[in-house]
């Protein structure tokens, strides 16, 4: 290939690359988010699900671990099989639940339209609106004010896709990782309990027997029947 040749297909190659990046930026991004502060997702939303690195977190933080926790709760993954039954995870509890377990997140300030514990949110509320779901990626709420605003560059896409594996990780994770320990738990609690048992004297024994079949025989009233 003689020297022109050689420098007319550079040039050619250099050119088609221009064009091609020329027609990238026209492209609209797929995907493209900016919070706009609404408050929205923070209202009528399912309980939040936290993992074990939130618990660590906010564990190391010291004190403010008293205010999380009375918000927190266990419950099951899933209703619909025996094994999402059992696995039990700390969720973040909504307020004002509906029959379907909706409701506002305690740490949202209505008034302010902030979030309280902003700074250190669960990994979940961290990914949002923008979730992993082991195959593909999907949002969660399309109709999130957010969607379509903002300018998005492949590395903002990448750290939100990165934050959305992570959480999907975190929480399977937490998922396994407690099954195997609320037996533990439930067979240390069913121990101590035998041991309690085992040191009370006859006479408490009798006692507690006493209690036990009273609670089994008295039957609770219908606080709406009228008297006869």
């Amino acid at each position: 290939m003689t020297e022109k040749k050689a420098k007319t297909k550079a040039e050619k190659k250099t050119k088609k690359e221009k064009v091609e990046k020329a027609e990238e930026k026209e492209k609209p991004a797929k995907f493209k988010f900016e919070c706009q502060k609404c408050g929205a997702c923070c209202q009528n939303r399912d309980p939040i699900p936290v993992t074990f690195s939130d618990l660590t977190r906010w564990t190391k933080q010291g004190s403010f671990m008293s205010i999380i926790l009375p918000h927190l709760e266990l419950r099951g993954v899933s209703e619909e099989d025996s094994l999402g039954q059992l696995a039990l995870i700390p969720y973040v509890k909504m307020k004002d639940e509906d029959e379907n377990s909706k409701g506002i997140c305690p740490f949202y300030d209505e008034e302010n339209k902030i979030c309280n514990i902003y700074f250190t949110l669960p990994l979940f509320c961290k990914t949002f609106p923008l979730y992993f779901s082991g195959e593909k990626y999907y949002v969660s709420d399309p109709t999130c004010p957010g969607i379509g605003q903002g300018d998005m560059t492949k590395e903002k896409l990448q750290d939100m896709r990165n934050t959305s594996v992570q959480d999907f990780n975190e929480r399977a994770d937490t998922t396994i990782a407690l099954i195997p320990l609320q037996g533990l738990f439930i067979r240390h609690f069913m121990k101590q309990s035998q041991d309690q048992i085992d040191k009370m004297s006859a006479e408490d024994k009798d006692k507690l027997d006493e209690l036990l079949k009273k609670s089994q025989n008295e039957t609770p009233q219908d606080p709406d029947a009228k008297d006869n």
